[in-house]
């Protein structure tokens, strides 16, 4: 059975590697689709990680998961080989897995302070009104998936939060606590509350996950990614 996989050109990917030769990142690689050719072969940006291009070998099986119609899927592919043009660099890969439809997603997370003003409230039905004033604090990480927020009080597994994400444009969510943890050395903050997004519109996902790209691409252009 042929394969059939249609992806919008330009579309962000994330390529997630076997660890058992990649040890070197446990996370989720940034690249985006460039090229569908007739044989069913791909041509995409090679990936980055932390701020560097990160090449991977020929012959190399990677999942490629993507967004279309939003929904969000995952195929297995082979890199089959590499160019550049300019001062971008191309990896080409071929399907060897048709489409399959993924229900959750473990996010690319991306260090970076970002302003956010946040509530806390126990159950997730309580009215808006009563869910308490915003304060004010800043971000660890982000992904599309949800963020690391750095606190003055101690959170509470499991509760939900209200929040507002500034991003250079502001990204109204709902999401719940699933994890809580001491910093070492404390200082301003003394908690991060990892915190998944439980409602956020697709529309603001997807500008969280080009805000994350885009702040790649800018740090690959400084320069950022040498040894």
């Amino acid at each position: 059975m042929a394969i059939n996989i249609q992806i919008d050109i330009g579309s962000k990917l994330e390529l997630v590697l076997d660890k058992n030769y990649y040890k070197q990142t446990d996370q989720p690689l940034v690249s985006q689709f460039e090229e569908l050719f007739d044989d069913g072969e791909m041509e995409i940006l090679t990936p980055i990680f932390e701020g560097r291009l990160f090449f991977i070998t020929r012959n190399t099986k990677l999942d490629v998961i993507y967004e279309r119609g939003g929904q969000l899927y995952k195929f297995e592919a082979i890199v089959v080989g590499h160019r550049t043009s300019g001062n971008l660099s191309y990896m080409r890969i071929r399907p060897v897995s048709d489409k399959q439809r993924l229900q959750r997603r473990n996010f690319f997370r991306f260090k970076c302070i970002e302003k956010v003003e946040y509530r806390i409230y126990q159950n997730e039905n309580t009215p808006a009104e009563e869910r308490g004033d915003y304060k004010e604090s800043i971000t660890r990480d982000i992904s599309g998936g949800g963020i690391c927020l750095l606190a003055k009080d101690k959170p509470n597994r499991g509760w939900f939060v209200e929040g507002n994400l500034y991003i250079g444009q502001k990204i109204h969510f709902i999401g719940r606590i699933v994890r809580v943890a001491d910093i070492r050395n404390k200082g301003e903050y003394s908690y991060e509350a990892g915190i998944e997004f439980v409602n956020i519109s697709e529309r603001d996902r997807e500008k969280v996950i080009s805000y994350i790209f885009d702040s790649q691409r800018k740090l690959l252009k400084k320069g950022w990614y040498t040894e």
